[in-house]
């Protein structure tokens, strides 16, 4: 009984000394690089495709800063909203991407305009609030 006890400390020891969160830390980067390339988007040709950070544009990007599931629910006749929200609603400061579930994305002017016309989420995956943002250049001084 006290090897095995040993050996459970000898364990938690191991991990306290970071031999673990060493794999995590290497695998971190590279998954900060593909959510790096999932939050970045480029209008093309009338369509939202994923957009790396080492390319580069001078056109508009999108950037996430909110995501939605889709979910279609029943409610009764008198409800008057075609479209609820499940806690906080969208920044006003984000424009919606609707994410289909073919992977087509569709940008939309304004929430607003989502709200008035529900029947878009028909076939959507998810909704993306993403930001208009741009891509520069900065020098630092050595």
């Amino acid at each position: 009984m006290k090897r095995k006890e040993q050996g459970k400390t000898a364990d938690s020891a191991g991990k306290r000394s970071g031999k673990g969160p060493e794999k995590a830390e290497k695998e971190s980067p590279e998954g900060s690089r593909e959510q790096e390339v999932q939050d970045l988007f480029l209008l093309e040709n009338g369509q939202l495709k994923p957009f790396r950070s080492e390319d580069y544009t001078t056109s508009t990007l999108y950037q996430r800063v909110e995501s939605f599931t889709v979910e279609c629910k029943l409610v009764r006749p008198e409800d008057p909203a075609n479209l609820l929200y499940e806690g906080k609603k969208p920044s006003k400061k984000t424009i919606p991407i609707v994410v289909t579930r073919n992977n087509g994305c569709l940008l939309l002017e304004s929430w607003e305009q989502l709200e008035a016309n529900p029947e878009q989420l028909a076939d959507a995956a998810e909704v993306i609030g993403a930001a208009p943002v741009k891509q520069v250049f900065v020098l630092k001084r050595k």
